[in-house]
C-alpha cells in the first residue's frame, strides 16, 4: 500500500469511527456543525464552500444517508472526506491509533 492509499485508509476509518459516534450520541452533531461554522468564519469564502454547503445539508439527514454519501468509494465521497468537519468526534489517541494502523498496512 503506497502512502496515498494509507492516507485514504486512515481518513475512511476515521469517518467510520465518527459516524459510529453519531449513531451512539446523535446530539453530538451539534459539535460537527459548530466546527463547520467556525471554519467558515475563519476562512471566509473558499473553494471548499460548495462542499461545506453539502456537509451542512448532509448533517441534517439521517445517519444512514450521511454514511452513504461520505463513506462510499466514489471520488466525490473522497473529496467530502477531505473537507470534513467530523474530526471533532475523534480523540487524539484514536487518531494516533488509526494512523498507526494505516501505516502498518502493506
Amino acid at each position: 500500500m503506497n502512502r496515498q492509499q494509507q492516507i485514504d485508509y486512515f481518513v475512511a476509518q476515521a469517518h467510520h469511527l465518527a459516524l459510529q459516534r453519531l449513531r451512539e450520541q446523535p446530539q453530538r452533531v451539534g459539535e460537527v456543525l459548530a466546527q463547520l461554522s467556525q471554519w467558515r468564519k475563519q476562512a471566509g469564502a473558499t473553494r471548499s464552500d460548495v462542499y461545506w454547503d453539502e456537509w451542512q445539508g448532509l448533517l441534517t439527514q439521517p445517519i444512514d444517508a450521511l454514511e452513504c454519501a461520505v463513506c462510499s468509494n466514489t471520488d466525490h465521497a473522497s473529496v467530502l472526506r477531505s473537507v470534513s468537519p467530523m474530526s471533532v468526534l475523534i480523540t487524539q489517541a484514536e487518531r494516533a491509533q488509526l494512523l498507526s494502523q494505516a501505516r502498518s498496512m502493506q
